[in-house]
């Protein structure tokens, strides 16, 4: 899961990401990830962004199920007056199909870190101006909030973004008749470019809807499918792993069949008192990214997240919950040195730290 992160990785091209400008957090940002709000309690959500100084748009509809970490996203991007459309799935948080021109041969995953995080950017800006929720939103609801010294940081585990302060967010919210909130924001912020001002609308809808279980008995013939998770590559001599998508060698006809192999996978060995992985683990300590294992539930189980400058993975839907010792997916060489299986092979970590939060950040940043 680790090595040097590339620089695709370190920068994601979604459109959010793009226009803030840097993804380094800013000197006077106290707290910038916040804390979660009612705001990110839907599961599904429709998005219209027109980023600054651009024609062009990208437009998302998707639902999320909590219960099998499935995500369905249809997206469209306009740009230069080419539209293309398509759409991602999600299966079980670990298996990505896509299909329809909206990503680019090797940058797979860009295409569903985009649409997070520009929904996340959504439910953050108003989470800081509408803290209290959407609970109390009857009919309608201006928004006009500003913010000079904490800016909005965004990140999945494969990308990461910052909104620099100051900035501010207009617009006005509506209760829709099916309890939806319909949302059209103003996003102005500073350009780290040119030192002026920028500007992104956003606008769409908030809702909870039914059946977000992406259908079992769907085909997946005519898509593309990917493994998601860490994966490593030669470069120049170094390994070079990223959190990130890799072609399935595997063929799967249905999602029914993606499920299946996924709970075989799930398999999480027997636990060892006599061993204690806790602690943060690298191949190489002086990555900037890692491993964080720490001890889940009273079983003797640990969860397994990757964890990099812009943050941990979600330990309850994102991290892998084992025991480490006989899982199929680990060899236990000692209590200091681990061999994870990866898409073509083993990569070989060793505990850097026993602090499973340990800062982690780039050389070049300060």
């Amino acid at each position: 899961m680790l090595a040097q992160k590339s620089e695709k990785a370190a920068s994601l091209r979604s459109s959010a990401l793009t226009v803030s400008g840097s993804t380094t957090q800013q000197q006077h940002c106290q707290d910038p990830c916040g804390k979660p709000t009612a705001w990110q309690e839907f599961n599904s959500f429709s998005l219209k962004v027109t980023p600054p100084g651009q024609s062009g748009y990208s437009i998302y509809q998707g639902t999320f199920d909590k219960e099998t970490s499935d995500i369905q996203i249809d997206i469209e991007n306009s740009q230069s007056g080419s539209i293309n459309k398509g759409k991602i799935l999600m299966i079980g948080g670990r298996i990505m199909a896509s299909r329809g021109p909206i990503t680019e041969p090797g940058y797979e995953i860009d295409a569903l870190d985009g649409a997070i995080l520009e929904l996340q950017l959504v439910t953050k800006m108003l989470g800081r101006a509408i803290p209290e929720g959407p609970g109390n939103i009857t009919s309608s609801r201006r928004v006009d909030y500003a913010d000079s010294q904490t800016g909005i940081q965004i990140a999945t585990p494969s990308a990461k973004g910052m909104i620099q302060p100051p900035w501010s967010v207009v617009g006005e919210l509506k209760r829709g008749q099916d309890d939806s909130i319909e949302y059209h924001l103003m996003l102005t912020f500073r350009s780290t470019e040119d030192k002026g001002k920028s500007t992104m609308s956003f606008s769409g809808k908030l809702f909870n809807g039914k059946d977000t279980k992406i259908d079992d008995q769907m085909s997946l013939a005519a898509w593309n499918v990917f493994g998601v998770g860490p994966q490593s590559r030669k470069q120049d001599g170094a390994t070079i792993i990223d959190y990130s998508a890799a072609p399935e060698t595997i063929v799967y006809k249905t999602v029914a069949d993606v499920r299946k192999k996924l709970a075989v996978d799930d398999y999480p060995g027997e636990p060892d008192a006599s061993k204690d992985f806790t602690g943060f683990w690298k191949t190489s300590c002086e990555n900037a990214f890692g491993l964080q294992i720490k001890h889940y539930g009273k079983e003797g189980e640990y969860s397994i997240v990757f964890c990099g400058p812009g943050g941990c993975g979600d330990t309850e839907n994102e991290a892998r919950k084992t025991f480490i010792s006989k899982d199929p997916h680990y060899q236990v060489i000692s209590e200091d040195e681990l061999k994870e299986q990866i898409q073509d092979g083993w990569d070989t970590y060793h505990r850097c730290t026993k602090d499973t939060n340990p800062l982690l950040k780039y050389k070049n940043e300060k």
